[in-house]
């Protein structure tokens, strides 16, 4: 308990102790601004990246979740040709949802930024588009 004290009593000061060393305040922000990279619009591969990484784990996740379900009969082998007796069929159709929410995101993420936008709210959905030319 006394170590744990004395590691909050110092990070209290070492907090105190660096914005003493920040100098003026105009001179700082000047500083700020320009070390700060100019703003650029952000690429369309590097806005979609996460949804494009996001939805293909899920659908890989949930087809093979969805198949494996829908094929083990739990049976010692796996289902023949004729044979239609999946155990679990609600986790197969869950896996093959999964699936398709992943194969959505793919899609989002790879769209063209100048699509249509939709928005839901409260009772009404808008749809807008931007034209410039």
């Amino acid at each position: 308990m006394r170590a744990l004290r004395t590691g909050i009593v110092a990070l209290i000061v070492t907090g105190f102790a660096t914005s003493t060393f920040a100098g003026d305040l105009q001179q700082s922000i000047a500083k700020a601004v320009e070390q700060q990279p100019q703003e650029r619009a952000p690429s369309k591969s590097s806005a979609s990246k996460p949804l494009v990484w996001a939805g293909s784990a899920l659908f890989v996740g949930g087809m093979a979740l969805g198949l494996y379900s829908f094929i083990n009969n739990q049976n010692g082998g796996f289902a023949e040709f004729g044979e239609a007796d999946a155990v679990n069929k609600k986790v197969g159709a869950v896996g093959l949802a999964t699936a398709f929410g992943g194969g959505l995101l793919i899609f989002l993420g790879s769209h063209h930024p100048n699509s249509p936008s939709v928005t839901v709210g409260a009772g009404r959905v808008s749809v807008s588009k931007r034209v410039s030319w």
